[in-house]
């Protein structure tokens, strides 16, 4: 007990006076509520709620921001994600995260940001070829090096859109939170349940669900009527080795290989890289290496489920990983702490996503980037539709004065759009053997003739249409329809016969 002793000036003896101990933990439980009602309210004041914090999302909270048309029960833009601050710094090597490549139509989406885009290319590096090796031989399928790409990690890429963004609008029309996640969406209510750093149901006018392909949005929409939705496991898995970029690797380009048991039989000396794999059932590994900055690779190793390079995911000592690769891959040279990170990293696998529709009326909510339409990552076209998804929701939103009209017109595009994106990313590529002669051909031949006088009766590759121009992705589906049936057809055969995930 604490006590106070006071003089009574009439007797001059000491009063004490006792007081009761304060719950020093109940009061700042008190206050930490206290606080969270203050957040709860500066964020349930209608306006529009973004659910994830990735580079769609960031995009399309600057042009909302930036657009003096924007109706004031859209304001302010609130932006909930699960994960922590990307600008907090972390080792690249610690990082699951493989560069994104940012080409036409990311530069045309970011760069309708005034100032953005110049930001964005300082944290990347630029490449302007796409090489494939296999054993003895390399093959560029890169029709135009005068058209750069930008590597850029994803971290790297919100960080700075997210930088930017609270620069420029900083104050009482935008507000941020980290390490909060969305658990729940009521389209009835127009509410949004969230937890973490901030905890409570709000309220909203515009709900934007840009949470990645295992969105907590999407779940609503799902329990909607008329609303159509697959969601199917890539057949692969993927990790991610962060290593210092070897001077023998160009860093203007992105390397591909692809290996088998019999490349290392052969003793092929580089550029082809050799990976002994078991003996007992032939297995392919793919690799891509990536360019990042400050002279680093992002090593992006993908195989799948008949293809597992069990002597390599089996090391558990990073001095023996170091060995492995050093001795198997050259000319990579790894820190046992990339090493480590790598052992301890968990396979990752991806999905693809189609929805038959992108808005909810009602709701008065819209999916954009993954959460909408996540897929196959072979011809780089997920951030950049995705970015593009921003572009068209802020367009449509600044045409129509109705919000309803507004989502229907940027549901109707994108379906188009990103669905086709999505067909050409996952029937692009033949994955028969006895195809791939043909595409390797076409697209040699294709990026030889284009630098001649040819060139203008030469039809541009898949490749070079989705990441060189902005051709709508469904006209490119039609300029290439015969080609894509065929692999179409030839994927499905293959499919059937790869081994099950499970």
């Amino acid at each position: 007990m604490n006590y106070t002793p006071l003089l009574n000036s009439q007797s001059l003896r000491v009063v004490t006076i006792f007081e009761p101990k304060k719950d020093i933990k109940r009061e700042n439980e008190r206050e930490r509520e206290r606080e969270r009602e203050r957040e709860r309210d500066m964020a349930g004041n209608g306006g529009t709620m973004i659910v994830g914090a990735g580079p769609s999302g960031l995009l399309l909270a600057h042009m909302l921001l930036s657009n003096p048309t924007l109706p004031r029960h859209l304001l302010p833009i609130t932006i909930l994600e699960a994960g922590s601050d990307p600008r907090i710094p972390m080792p690249l090597f610690k990082s699951r995260q493989y560069c994104v490549g940012l080409s036409a139509r990311g530069r045309d989406a970011i760069g309708r940001v005034k100032g953005l885009w110049e930001e964005v290319q300082k944290e990347g590096v630029p490449t302007s070829q796409f090489i494939l090796h296999s054993r003895k031989r390399s093959i560029s399928l890169k029709r135009s090096p005068d058209k750069p790409s930008l590597l850029i990690n994803q971290r790297s890429l919100a960080a700075t859109l997210l930088t930017r963004l609270e620069d420029c609008h900083a104050g009482g029309r935008l507000k941020v939170y980290f390490n909060t996640a969305c658990v729940g969406a009521d389209f009835g209510s127009q509410t949004v349940t969230f937890m973490g750093n901030l905890e409570g149901t709000v309220s909203y006018n515009l709900l934007v669900g840009g949470d990645g392909a295992r969105s907590t949005v999407r779940t609503e929409f799902i329990r909607q009527r008329a609303f159509d939705y697959q969601q199917i496991s890539m057949p692969y898995y993927f990790k991610v080795l962060h290593v210092p970029r070897p001077s023998e690797l160009a860093d203007y380009a992105v390397h591909s290989f692809r290996l088998s048991k019999e490349d290392s039989e052969e003793k092929a000396k580089w550029p082809g890289i050799l990976i002994p794999l078991s003996q007992s059932e032939k297995s392919f590994l793919q690799f891509g290496c990536f360019p990042t900055p400050n002279n680093g690779m992002s090593v992006l190793i993908e195989w799948s489920p008949d293809s597992i390079p069990k002597d390599l995911l089996q090391i558990k000592e990073p001095s023996e990983l170091k060995a492995y690769i050093e001795r198997y891959m050259p000319p990579l040279r790894v820190p046992l702490e990339a090493a480590e990170a790598f052992i301890s990293q968990r396979p990752t696998s991806s999905m693809k996503v189609k929805c038959s529709r992108f808005h909810d009326v009602q709701g008065r909510a819209v999916l954009v980037g993954d959460a909408a339409h996540a897929m196959s990552n072979a011809l780089g076209q997920g951030c950049n539709s995705s970015l593009q998804d921003a572009v068209a929701l802020d367009n449509a939103l600044h045409e129509e004065a109705d919000l309803t009209l507004a989502l229907e017109k940027y549901s109707t595009q994108q379906i188009r759009e990103d669905h086709a994106a999505a067909y050409l990313s996952e029937h692009a590529f033949p994955q028969a053997k006895w195809l791939l002669p043909f595409f390797l051909v076409g697209n040699v031949l294709s990026a030889v003739l284009s630098k001649t006088i040819m060139a203008p009766l030469i039809a541009p590759s898949i490749q070079s249409l989705c990441s060189e121009t902005l051709v709508p992705y469904s006209e490119i589906v039609q300029r290439h329809k015969l080609w894509l049936s065929v692999v179409e057809l030839t994927n499905m055969i293959a499919a059937k016969r790869r081994p099950s995930l499970q």
